[in-house]
């Protein structure tokens, strides 16, 4: 498991761990000074041992470490608003996968509704599982969970030049949408968003609001996926073909 700072430090530099890391190590794995843990700061990869444990634990970068890097894809979800333990599933493995940012999305269909109050404790709370993900996988980046977004908001906070795939159940990769392999038959991108629609699927009009933004709809075959489904496949297929995913 990985440790992440916040600043940026080098080896021989005595650094201090969060409150949740700190109690994570001290109550949960009960680790004791001159333990070896691994911190991650600025995209670096170090060795490091325990200095102190206690309500706030310390630490000293030894050396740094061959680290295998992120993805040169930016990967970003934007996935509609699913329930419980489903949510909390995609945004695990999207993590686990590469994505760097997952925003919640809104959909028309979303069976959860979220007031203001409470979707800024649902983001804080599947900002805590994604952080999670990334450093128990392996990662030197944390991915970022964007406050919940309409669909419109989410597509206009894309960065310039994003590709757009969204798996549609309605596409039929002929009259409606294309096959998922002619949308990654094209050039890669720099960065690329995939719309993954709640339990009830994304609605024509929806479609059509990717579609002017440039998406491509495609199909995922005749089975109709659970969204976490769809999201872990998804996001498997873009990391395989224009991530790291296939060993290259």
């Amino acid at each position: 498991m990985r440790f992440f700072l916040e600043e940026a430090a080098t080896a021989g530099d005595i650094v201090e761990l969060s409150s949740a890391d700190s109690r994570h190590l001290r109550v949960v794995l009960r680790k004791k000074p001159g333990a070896a843990i691994t911190v991650v700061s600025a995209n670096r990869v170090f060795a490091a041992e325990l200095e102190t444990v206690g309500d706030t634990v310390t630490a000293r970068l030894l050396h740094e470490v061959a680290a295998y890097g992120e993805a040169d894809l930016e990967v970003i979800l934007l996935q509609g608003l699913a329930k419980g333990e489903r949510m909390e599933i995609v945004l695990q493995k999207a993590v686990e996968l590469g994505a760097a940012r997952i925003v919640p999305v809104a959909c028309e269909r979303s069976v959860v509704r979220l007031e203001a109050s409470r979707a800024a404790n649902k983001q804080q709370r599947w900002q805590k599982i994604a952080d999670s993900a990334a450093k128990q996988c392996g990662r030197i980046r944390l991915a970022e969970v964007a406050p919940v977004q309409s669909l419109q908001q989410a597509l206009a906070s894309l960065p310039e030049g994003c590709r757009i795939i969204m798996p549609w159940e309605e596409a039929d990769g002929q009259d409606t949408g294309m096959p998922f392999s002619t949308a990654l038959a094209e050039d890669k991108p720099q960065a690329v968003a995939v719309i993954i629609g709640p339990e009830g699927g994304l609605t024509p009009e929806e479609a059509e609001l990717a579609r002017a933004a440039g998406a491509r709809l495609v199909t995922l075959g005749k089975r109709i996926l659970r969204t976490e489904t769809a999201a872990i496949a998804a996001l498997s297929i873009v990391m395989y073909e224009w991530g790291d995913l296939n060993g290259e």
